[in-house]
Parts: C-alpha cells; structure tokens; sequence
C-alpha cells in the first residue's frame, strides 16, 4: 500500500455544507458561489488517490455523515465550532485523520492536530484587523499557534491577506498565496460604455452577504445623499444575510422605488446582473475580515466598472481612476460622488471597463486549492521545495502591489 492510499484527509469548514453544494449540482448543474464546483470535484479527485477525504462543515442544521462519491464523505457538526469544543473533538476524532485542513483560524483545531500527531495545515480566506486589546491578544494567540512546526504551513486566498499574517507575526516563509483557477475571463466580454440613459435609469448591483459591516447600509445611505440631488439610480442587492433588516431599513430611508432585494442566487445568476449592472459596488468596512472578495473578481470579469471601499486588502492592487474607484469605508457622500461621478463620466466608465482586463490578470495567482493540497499530502522533498519557492519568503509577487493606490 502505498503512502497516499494510507491519508485519511479532513477539511474542516466553518459554514458552507458541501453535501447540499453536491445534491444541488446533481439536480440543477448549478452552484450558488462561485468555487463550489472547483472545490467539490477537486476534493472528489483527491479522495480517488487516497483512503478517503471528510469535509466537515460545522454549521449544519442537523449532524449527519454521507458519503457522496467513493472516497468523498461529508459530514455535518451542527455544532458552534468556537464554543462546543468538546463537541469538535469528538467529532474530529471519529473520522481519525491522518492529515488535517482548516480553512478558518480555529486555534482550538490546530491544537487537537498537534496533541494527536495529526498532520495539519491552515488553508484561509480571511484578513487580521482590529486596535482592541482582544483583538491583539487573539491575533497573538493565532500567530503563535500557526508557527509552531506541528502546522506545516498557512495559505491565505489572496496577497494583501497573506501579508496581513506576516503582519501577525506568521513566519513568511510558511505563508503561501493561493486561488482558484477561472475558467470565464474578462476575454469573454467586451468592454463596456455608458449608454445615454437618463441617470436615474441606471443600475447599481452589489453581491455579497447581506451584512451591515460588508457596507450595505452605507450603500443605502449614499442613494440618500444622491436623492437630495434629485439623482434615483436603481440598487439591486444580491445575497443572503439580514434581509429583514435592511428591508426595513429601504423602507425607513424612503427608497423603496429604487433598492430590490432579491436572496440569493445561483452563482450564474449574479455573475448575469453584475454584467447587467452599470456599477457594482464593493463597500466592506475595515471590520470585516474580507481576504479578496470574488465579486471583485467577478466584476472585472465581466467588465462592469468598479466601486470599492478602502479596506486593508483592496489596497495597491488597481490603479485608481483607470481600473477602480475607491471610497473611504462608511463614507456615505464619497461613495455617492463616485456613483454620481462613474455614470456621468463617459470617458472615465469606459477606462475602467477597459482597463478590467489588465486590472483582472493582475490578482491570479500561480497556486490552486487542489495543487496546494495535492503537493502537500505527496510529501517528498520536491513538494516542499514546490510549496516554499511559492511562500512569501521566496516569492514576491510584485505584479499584485501597485504603489499608486
């Protein structure tokens, strides 16, 4: 037998039930996020060359544990991972991994994987903020967990992410970018122009939790702002969250001829309105622990000009002016100057979808989820070089950093 067939690989995840993400593309071919897909048929490939793969996700309604492919088992914890620890470690040790994936900064996790030989590494989507004392002393506590050598490394979706460990106090040379392989690119659309609609026929999109520190309501407040100058583009909220709040909240603000909010909706159906849109907008406050959010990817992708707030990770990646606009977080009448300004500025709209190519090419980054995973568990000494020529320490990804945002 060999080594490979003897892994038994956890991936633990906070939220996003893989099983539902399988049984959904099973009946409809469709997935609701961007990633899915990739991310199941990754796992079941993997799972093809080992004993088996468990992907746990802890947030469930219920607990169950199914195996959907040969070699691919989903588990639900219906547990809070933070809180039912114990919960967690029983769950942890039934599957007996020999190799374990975090994919959320749960030191509790890390900690079970040292205590039993388990083999483990940190594979994240998420950015380090905050000046409380709390929030140092966990940041604290999370860089000395995932620099001890029983963590064999720490990747991170996106580069302003990954620097924000370094800033931690994560070893560099155990941090690794990665990404997702795209297969629709901006070369699948043309560039777009600001039609001569009036500007209250304008189309405004934002996709994302539906969450006041993601920014919505700063987007509802800027609408405001523009209403004082007689200006009523359209506003269409895409996603899950706290609908009956800012439903609530349309309502109270005196927008409701100008803001739908439609759930959410499968990731072929966002990707269409923000393609439909004339502006997508990327508003998240500095609170939220975004690491590159896909809807920016998303966008340039389809070429729809840009508005986002200036969030830690959105920083030196666009030019601003030719690929983006950008707005201080939870600045109401600056994000209502750049809508004013985007859809009343032909030449500038037209230089921003042009310049969402470039714009795009720029954030793709060498390593996939299912490369990082697959060198790692293959343990020779020509997948360590592999890992580490990618690490922070050894490569550095000076195409992503542009010093005039």
């Amino acid at each position: 037998m060999s080594n490979l067939a003897r892994i038994r690989l956890v991936i633990l995840q906070y939220a996003g039930d893989l099983r539902e993400t399988y049984q959904l593309l099973c009946q409809t071919g469709k997935q609701e996020y961007f990633g899915h897909k990739y991310i199941l048929e990754s796992a079941i490939a993997i799972g093809q060359k080992i004993d088996e793969v468990i992907y746990i996700c802890c947030r469930t309604d219920f607990q169950y544990n199914e195996i959907l492919e040969p070699g691919l088992r989903a588990v639900g914890g219906n547990l809070d991972p933070y809180r039912d620890t114990k919960l967690l470690y029983n769950l942890l040790d039934q599957q007996k991994p020999t190799h374990l994936v975090v994919h959320f900064p749960l030191i509790s996790a890390f900690k079970w994987a040292k205590r039993n030989r388990v083999n483990a590494i940190a594979l994240l989507a998420d950015s380090f903020q905050g000046d409380s004392i709390s929030a140092k002393l966990r940041r604290a506590r999370l860089s000395y967990t995932l620099n001890d050598k029983a963590i064999s490394l720490v990747a991170n979706h996106g580069l302003n992410s990954c620097h924000s460990l370094k800033s931690i106090g994560v070893r560099s040379d155990k941090i690794i970018p990665w990404d997702y392989p795209y297969e629709i690119t901006p070369d699948h659309y043309a560039p777009k122009t600001l039609n001569g609609a009036n500007i209250n026929d304008h189309n405004i999109v934002y996709v994302g939790r539906i969450d006041q520190n993601k920014g919505v309501g700063d987007i509802l407040n800027a609408l405001v702002v523009l209403k004082s100058d007689g200006i009523t583009p359209n506003l269409t909220l895409v996603g899950k969250g706290e609908l009956d709040f800012f439903r609530s909240e349309v309502v109270r603000l005196g927008l409701e001829d100008q803001v739908v909010l439609t759930g959410g909706l499968y990731n072929d159906q966002a990707l269409e309105k923000m393609r439909w849109a004339d502006v997508v907008i990327v508003p998240s406050r500095h609170i939220y622990p975004e690491g590159l959010p896909l809807t920016i990817y998303e966008a340039l992708t389809v070429r729809t000009p840009l508005i986002i707030s200036d969030h830690p990770m959105f920083l030196q990646k666009f030019e601003l002016g030719k690929d983006v606009l950008m707005f201080p977080e939870k600045d109401s009448t600056s994000l209502a100057r750049c809508i004013k300004t985007l859809l009343t500025d032909a030449a500038l709209y037209n230089t921003l979808s042009l310049n969402s190519s470039g714009a795009w090419a720029r954030l793709q980054l060498p390593i996939k989820w299912h490369e990082l995973i697959g060198q790692w568990i293959t343990n020779t000494s020509e997948s360590h070089q592999f890992l580490l020529r990618h690490s922070l320490r050894q490569c550095s990804y000076q195409q992503q950093r542009l010093k005039s945002s």
